[in-house]
């Protein structure tokens, strides 16, 4: 359950650090959903290597 609840916690603190500085700019909505998707990918990427080890 630790694990699961750091995972938790890891994935919303990189979206939300991925999603700050692209908040500045005006008009970038379209570049604020890219830097989530990319941030969720590795994220997913992060716990599947978290979960096969």
């Amino acid at each position: 359950m630790n694990m699961l609840k750091t995972s938790i916690i890891v994935v919303i603190s990189m979206v939300f650090i991925a999603g700050l500085p692209a908040c500045e700019k005006k008009n970038s909505a379209e570049v604020v959903e890219e830097k989530i998707d990319e941030t969720a990918e590795e994220a997913g990427d992060i716990l599947n290597e978290k979960i096969t080890d």
